[in-house]
């Protein structure tokens, strides 16, 4: 309801963007005021607990100030657990009309699963793979966030252009870029070292990674939620973006659980190399979606 079908990619774009920006600001906000989260500084940290709670606060007040409710109430006499189980069924029942969406959804469970391996990992990854010192980990947490916020305000405004789908799938790639650029930058700095007698070290080679990585994350999840607006009829926009969260937290599961196995049995570094293949997997998924005939069945669908 935010605005016209055509202008979901920018709307979207917006909303993760400023999200990236809330977020280097919060983290930055407890970095200086609470100090680094050590056992010793236990009793300072401990504090960002109601820090939260409060940002969450006053986040909230804008949207219960001046966001109209433009939906209407329905009948009363019948619980709300019954009225949710009545409409999850009959949606379900409902998504062979919507094959495009659910493909989408199949790809999005594959591609969101290496993004939150990403989330969980990357960090991790600097410390044991690339050895990183903590100033470089808080420089990296900000060019993450900044280039997160550029990629998904620049490919929102690209999504409007050339169509949610191509846009969906050109982050895909970018991102498995990226992961090839994870895996290979102990390599690649050792080469070019010997090769042009630099002094590199990793850690900064790294630096330049994450510009890419953050780039791939905001635009993947701004295309992916404003791909669902455009897939969803207005009357059951609500259960589909749920249908869009729980793919997402099926693919954190899935993710995590891969990566651990594959940790486990060849190591952080090469165990990496198994969000490329899902990124890969996702997008041959969804060159079986069609943007327009997808488009099509929300603004046909009559519900009851």
């Amino acid at each position: 309801e935010l605005g016209p079908p055509e202008s979901l990619g920018k709307i979207s774009g917006f909303g993760w963007a400023l999200g990236y920006i809330g977020g280097l600001f919060a983290a930055g906000f407890t970095l200086v005021a609470l100090g680094e989260a050590t056992a010793a500084n236990f009793e300072r940290i401990r504090w960002v607990g109601p820090f939260a709670a409060g940002f969450f606060l006053v986040a909230a007040i804008p949207t219960f100030l001046w966001l109209k409710e433009r939906g209407t109430p329905r009948p009363g006499g019948v619980s709300y657990r019954a009225i949710a189980k009545r409409q999850v069924l009959g949606t379900l029942d409902e998504l062979r009309h919507f094959k495009d969406l659910t493909r989408f959804l199949v790809s999005l469970l594959f591609s969101m699963a290496g993004v939150y391996i990403i989330i969980a990992f990357a960090f991790i990854y600097g410390a044991q793979v690339i050895g990183w010192d903590e100033s470089v980990r808080n420089i990296m947490f900000i060019v993450v966030q900044v280039t997160a916020a550029a990629g998904a305000l620049g490919f929102g405004f690209l999504q409007d252009r050339i169509g949610a789908k191509r846009t969906y799938q050109m982050t895909l790639a970018l991102w498995v870029l990226a992961i090839l650029a994870i895996w290979a930058t102990p390599e690649l700095t050792a080469w070019a070292n010997a090769a042009f007698g630099w002094q590199w070290q990793a850690q900064y080679v790294f630096l330049y990674v994450g510009c890419l990585a953050g780039l791939s994350l905001g635009s993947s999840q701004s295309a992916s939620r404003a791909l669902v607006g455009v897939f969803s009829p207005q009357p059951k926009s609500a259960e589909f973006f749920g249908f869009w969260g729980l793919s997402n937290k099926l693919a954190g599961v899935l993710g995590i659980v891969m990566l651990g196995v594959l940790q486990a049995l060849v190591g952080l570094q090469a165990s990496i190399l198994l969000c490329a293949g899902l990124f890969i997997i996702a997008m041959l998924i969804c060159v079986g979606v069609d943007e327009r005939r997808g488009r099509q069945a929300a603004l046909d669908w009559e519900g009851p």
